[in-house]
């Protein structure tokens, strides 16, 4: 049957992904650009216990992790989490489930390239500041430019980002590496932070900025402009939809296990160690930036900094006007404690490293998402096919790149697509993938038993079951009480109208393929009937 409906006999892929590359690749999508997240967003739940909300987010977390890891260890294949979604209860849903979640992480990785440059710009201001240079402020500004947004964007984020991606053990070896120049880099941090206190902090900030009891004056003007801190397990409830943003994009591993060594061991090390590591990283970040700068303090600067910067509100307290071109930078407040700004380069290599190196695995991510639609003949052949040389499917990454090029370029010039939240799109694609894991054993029974790995029953109900009903109830509650959040999924008609789009026309794509395929004499059914060859 392979034979006649499949593209063809073989997939031409090399499992030549090593668990450890695999493992640090899925780290940096996790953790990639979120430090400056949290701190941005620690006004979200005033009061919380961070470590806590970490923890208690984590249990359905990894419960959608281990769907993840039975999905890519029972069908290793490219585009495994797909493959698995689409022969789970019905291949159009499977399709279209993944076709919208393709769509959100393009756009995102259009997005991080357009604000990569952001970062950098951080780094110059920062030392700008610091020495109290214009040239070095200036740089800073050219980077946080639309012109300097596009450069970097076009050129690093999304040419140079694709090029890695091109030679599949360039890229490994690219990814094993830089990995752990970021551990390294994010230890030191951690131990830099630990020489630091709230009380030397406001010193040396009331020195630097002329304005007596800096962190009170800024802790006042939050408070009298409506930020109120809540009941530490209220804040802490309130803090699970952002913890829950933070732990995502841990899917993306399974796309590419068809290319796996020691596959059972690899997807595990690669998605669910990937995802406790992750965990104890933010626990470790959060809880030394607060211990450092102080909880209250910085609660009220992200507050503030947001109201001014993305609400346009006339906030006169003058720290926040004089450092606004600072954002959340915590390595800055570093570097006015400790005075090195070899400290301070190593920490933002920290921060920023992670979320440039998860750029080319993601690349490789969506090219083998195309890579299995092209096999399940809904897309073109032409994207399944395999480079000899470079061991990858070229055809699909360059277009991956294309994709991104233009996302950064819509992002400089469409405003209207700022507006668009692709968040609510994860987490209806996350809640999708659950619920269709839970249903198979029920719809596909004949499936489940010959080709799942966990056929384990609890009171005569498949474990998968238990634990996909359970995510999908969690990840509706989620959806549920973030809704109309302005910062984590803001309801409005470009958000609405986007969603109709990227899951329509992935059904249409799909009933298209369909009937091209039958008048090509191809029952493309028949495909999702089985697992794609080797």
């Amino acid at each position: 049957m392979a034979k006649e409906v499949f593209l063809r006999q073989s997939s031409g892929l090399v499992r030549d992904v090593s668990p450890w590359p695999s493992m640090l690749a899925n780290w940096a999508l996790i953790t990639g650009g979120t430090p400056l997240l949290i701190i941005s967003w620690l006004w979200l739940a005033p009061g919380a216990n961070w470590a806590l909300a970490y923890l208690i987010t984590l249990i359905p977390t990894l419960g959608m992790a281990f769907l993840y890891y039975v999905a890519a260890a029972s069908m290793p294949r490219a585009g495994a989490d797909y493959v698995f979604n689409s022969r789970a209860i019905h291949p159009a849903v499977g399709f279209a489930n993944y076709w919208g979640l393709f769509i959100a992480f393009v756009l995102s990785q259009g997005f991080y390239s357009y604000l990569g440059a952001s970062w950098i710009g951080y780094l110059f201001t920062g030392l700008g500041l610091y020495y109290h240079s214009s040239y070095l402020l200036s740089i800073g500004s050219f980077f946080s430019s639309k012109l300097g947004r596009i450069i970097w964007g076009l050129l690093v984020g999304t040419l140079i980002t694709s090029a890695i991606a091109f030679s599949t053990r360039f890229h490994w070896r690219f990814v094993l590496i830089t990995g752990i120049i970021s551990v390294i880099a994010n230890i030191i941090m951690f131990i830099a932070l630990l020489e630091i206190n709230p009380s030397v902090f406001s010193n040396v900030l009331s020195s630097f900025s002329g304005i007596s009891n800096a962190t009170q004056s800024v802790i006042s003007c939050a408070e009298s402009n409506g930020l109120k801190f809540y009941p530490v397990i209220y804040a802490t409830l309130l803090a699970s939809p952002a913890v829950w943003y933070y732990y995502s994009w841990y899917n993306v591993p399974a796309s590419w296990s068809g290319e796996m060594k020691k596959v059972r061991f690899n997807v595990f090390l690669s998605i669910v160690v990937a995802i406790i590591l992750s965990a104890v990283y933010y626990i470790l970040f959060t809880q030394l930036n607060l211990d450092s700068f102080g909880a209250k303090f910085l609660t009220s600067y992200s507050y503030l900094y947001y109201k001014k910067c993305c609400c346009g509100l006339n906030i006169t307290n003058p720290l926040i006007c004089n450092l606004s071109s600072i954002g959340a930078f915590t390595p800055f407040f570093a570097l006015l404690v400790l005075g090195n700004p070899i400290l301070y380069i190593i920490m933002f290599i920290a921060i920023w490293l992670p979320n440039y190196y998860s750029g080319p695995p993601l690349v490789v991510g969506l090219s083998r998402y195309l890579f299995s639609w092209s096999f399940d003949r809904i897309m073109p052949s032409w994207m399944a096919d395999v480079d000899e040389r470079f061991n990858a499917p070229l055809k699909s990454i360059i277009l991956i790149t294309i994709l991104s090029a233009i996302g950064v370029i819509m992002y400089a010039y469409l405003p209207i697509l700022s507006l668009v939240d692709v968040t609510v799109a994860f987490e209806i694609s996350y809640a999708i993938f659950a619920l269709s894991v839970a249903l198979m054993p029920f719809l596909r029974r004949e499936l489940f038993e010959t080709a799942v790995i966990v056929k384990r029953r609890i009171l005569g109900i498949p474990v998968i079951s238990l634990i996909g009903f359970s995510t999908f109830s969690f990840l509706v509650y989620i959806t549920y009480i973030t809704w109309g959040n302005p910062v984590l999924l803001p309801v409005n008609l470009p958000t609405i109208l986007s969603l109709v789009f990227m899951y329509g026309s992935g059904f249409a794509i799909y009933y298209i393929a369909k009937l091209i395929n039958l008048r090509k004499g191809v029952d493309v059914s028949l495909v999702f009937k089985e697992i794609p060859p080797e």
